[in-house]
């Protein structure tokens, strides 16, 4: 019974890591270490350098914003060619009396017209995806 005592205690002596001077050395240390290797007037604080700033971010943010604008104006659009609302072209276009320029743009342009709006849509949800996905 001391054998195996003995034995497990030389064993967990044995997985206990013995520290390294060099690479356990504590920031304080390292700078003492710099200072002793500088020339006369040279101290470690001149070699550091200033963190970067954030440039990703910036960016990043400049083309949620542009994007957001993107995203706005398209569907602005989408609204002035094909909302239920009175001011709309396809609710002019209806509404147009016959033998009129609106409805005879109505009966050749309608189609073309809708067919435009449901493909800036799907691009303006496309886009939305986009600006979501950013924010992840």
């Amino acid at each position: 019974m001391r054998f195996r005592n003995r034995f497990v205690t030389l064993l967990e002596q044995e997985n206990e890591p013995t520290p390294n001077p060099i690479v356990d050395a504590s920031p304080e240390d390292e700078r003492a270490a710099m200072a002793s290797t500088l020339d006369k007037g040279a101290t470690p604080t001149d070699y550091d350098v200033p963190a970067p700033a954030p440039r990703a971010d910036v960016e990043k943010q400049q083309q949620v914003q542009e994007l957001k604008n993107w995203i706005s104006q398209i569907d602005n659009f989408i609204e002035m060619l094909n909302a239920p609302k009175p001011t709309s072209m396809q609710s002019k276009l209806h509404s147009a009396q016959c033998d009129t320029m609106f409805d005879d743009i109505a009966r050749s342009e309608k189609k073309k017209i809708s067919r435009l709006a449901a493909e800036l849509s799907a691009l303006s949800e496309s886009l939305k995806g986009y600006l979501i996905s950013s924010n992840t």
